[in-house]
C-alpha cells in the first residue's frame, strides 16, 4: 500500500503530539473521565450611598407683606397668607439613588435671619414620601410636619430606602417674611445620607 504526502503528514503530526504528551507527563488511556470536578465563579457587589436632588430648584418668585401686616407666610404647599406671592405647588425631590438604605439629615448652609431678613423671620421643613413612594421615608422624622430648618443637622428620615418605587421624598418649605425684610434671596439645603 502506497501512502500519499497527506496521509504521511497526518501520521506524523499523531506521533508528535503523542511524544510531546509524554514529555509533558500526560497519560493517554483510554478510558472516560469518571470523577466531577467542581469550579467557583466570584464576584463582588459593593455597596453604594448616593443621593439626588431630581428638583433641585424651589422659586417662589417676587412679592411683599400686605400693607398693615407684621409679616407674610408662604409655602410650597400652595399657601400665601398676607402677601402677593403666586401661589407655589412644588418642592425640592430628593432620590436614594444609590443601592443602600440610608439615614438622612437636612441642615441649611446660612441661618434664617441671613436668608430672610428683617424681624422674627421663620424657615421650615416638611418632609413626605413622593406620591407613588409609600415608605420611602420611615423611622424617627424631624420634619413630618413644618419644623424650623437651620444649620444644625437635623434627622429627616431615619431610613430613606433605596430601589424600586419607594426612594424618592419631597421637601416641602415655609416661610414667616416680616415686613421689613426686601430683596433677593437664596438658601441652600445639605441632604447627607449616612449608610445604617
Amino acid at each position: 500500500m502506497k501512502l500519499d504526502n497527506t496521509e504521511i503528514i497526518s501520521y506524523i503530526s499523531i506521533a508528535v503530539i503523542i511524544i510531546s504528551l509524554f514529555f509533558i507527563g500526560a497519560e493517554i488511556t483510554g478510558y472516560a473521565v469518571t470523577e466531577n470536578e467542581t469550579a467557583i465563579v466570584n464576584v463582588t457587589i459593593s455597596t453604594s450611598a448616593a443621593l439626588e436632588f431630581t428638583t433641585a430648584l424651589l422659586d417662589f418668585g417676587s412679592g411683599y407683606v400686605n400693607a398693615g401686616q407684621a409679616g407674610a407666610t408662604i409655602n410650597s404647599d400652595g399657601t400665601v397668607t398676607d402677601g402677593t406671592w403666586a401661589v407655589q405647588n412644588g418642592e425640592l425631590v430628593l432620590d436614594n439613588i444609590g443601592n443602600i438604605n440610608l439615614s438622612l439629615t437636612l441642615s441649611t448652609n446660612k441661618t434664617v435671619a441671613d436668608f430672610i431678613d428683617g424681624l422674627n423671620p421663620t424657615f421650615k421643613a416638611k418632609v413626605s414620601d413622593t406620591a407613588g413612594n409609600t415608605g420611602a421615608c420611615t423611622g424617627t422624622q424631624t420634619f413630618s410636619s413644618y419644623a424650623e430648618v437651620n444649620q444644625t443637622l437635623q434627622t429627616a428620615c431615619g431610613k430613606l430606602a433605596f430601589g424600586g418605587d419607594f426612594d424618592e421624598i419631597d421637601i416641602n418649605f415655609e416661610l414667616y417674611i416680616p415686613n421689613d425684610a426686601e430683596g433677593a434671596k437664596t438658601i441652600g439645603i445639605i441632604a447627607i445620607g449616612t449608610t445604617l
